[in-house]
């Protein structure tokens, strides 16, 4: 299995750099290619939240990791023992290109049957790779089914992601089965006023791949007293990714113009408002921020709110020891499970 996701991972490679770099296709990525592009015309016609300049962020860090030295050692971590194949039950999100991609990987490598309920917002690529996959290994059509109707399939277990209100539906539609459930995340970002010109451009980063819409986006940033917002504001290097995106940009007229009516305090470019909030789920366009006098304090605040679920991602330096990076939000490797649940481990 691990010599047929490489060769996904090749595929998409080369993809990106044909689209990126206009190099030339190998005549195994050639076969595929025509009806690959067909797809793509296919996905960004269909969702304005899907531009090419996003799947090609996507196809990039896939080909990354769809790797065949990466693949076997993240997979020589775990024993996978024999035992009665199961048939799982995967329910997908739509809001980041083949987002559902990692639970796929997850339920094939540990030798397990896949049902598939896809986002209407993403139900395009996946298939097609499936179906490229199946043309390497045949013996995958077996261990792949794509459904529409959840009930009327028959499943062992359930991974469902989805927000907080489907996630009470969820709860209650899978009681009787072991059920790895995803809820609403946000991500954070910490400043100590200490960062590099080059650590707040890539802050951007962080905010707004995928317009911001996964839950790996800092939506929320922790600043010191008197931090000046303008060395983030003027920080605008990824602002033609982003303005280029109508739905993007009709979610920042309209915050703007609906806290400008509201006589609400707001501070912005021409790209992204930023707003004083307690709150940590922010809508689009839109971050929030609130400050901080004392960093331990702000440390034990934060932890709580991990252990409690609600984090996905921590931006900062040198203040966790499970940090992330700026601009590496978007870039998790294939141990980095959502919401730290190893699913490896749920599905044996």
């Amino acid at each position: 299995m691990i010599k047929t996701f490489d060769k996904i991972g090749s595929f998409l490679r080369e993809v990106n750099e044909f689209y990126v770099h206009k190099k030339c296709l190998s005549k195994y990525s050639q076969k595929f290619f025509s009806s690959f592009q067909k797809t793509i015309n296919k996905v960004t016609t269909t969702n304005d939240w899907f531009r090419m300049e996003d799947l090609l962020i996507t196809f990039s860090q896939w080909s990354k990791n769809l790797k065949k030295e990466k693949l076997e050692y993240w997979m020589s971590k775990y024993s996978i023992t024999k035992k009665k194949t199961k048939k799982i039950l995967v329910i997908m999100p739509g809001n980041v290109p083949m987002i559902g991609l990692h639970d796929f990987l997850c339920v094939i490598l540990s030798g397990h049957k896949i049902i598939i309920k896809l986002s209407e917002e993403d139900n395009l690529l996946l298939p097609f790779l499936c179906n490229m996959m199946i043309y390497e290994k045949p013996m995958l059509k077996n261990k792949i089914k794509f459904t529409k109707n959840i009930f009327h399939e028959k499943f062992d277990c359930v991974i469902a992601t989805g927000n907080n209100n489907t996630a009470r539906y969820f709860e209650y539609y899978f009681r009787k089965f072991p059920v790895l459930l995803r809820k609403s995340r946000s991500s954070i970002a910490v400043l100590q006023g200490n960062e590099t010109e080059e650590e707040l451009i890539s802050l951007n980063k962080d905010m707004l791949t995928y317009s911001g819409r996964g839950c790996r986006n800092v939506g929320k940033i922790f600043i010191p007293y008197n931090y000046n917002l303008n060395l983030i504001l003027k920080k605008s290097f990824i602002s033609e990714y982003i303005t280029k995106n109508y739905k993007y940009t009709d979610n920042y007229k309209y915050y703007s113009s609906i806290y400008t009516m509201n006589k609400i305090s707001f501070q912005k470019n021409h790209f992204l408002i930023f707003k004083e909030e307690n709150n940590f789920y922010n809508p689009i366009s839109v971050v929030y921020y609130e400050f901080y006098n004392d960093l331990n304090q702000l440390k034990k605040t934060i932890l709580n709110l991990k252990n409690k679920n609600n984090l996905q991602c921590i931006v900062s330096k040198n203040f966790l020891e499970k940090e992330i990076l700026f601009g590496k939000t978007q870039y998790p490797k294939l141990e980095d499970y959502a919401d730290e649940i190893d699913t490896i481990q749920f599905l044996n």
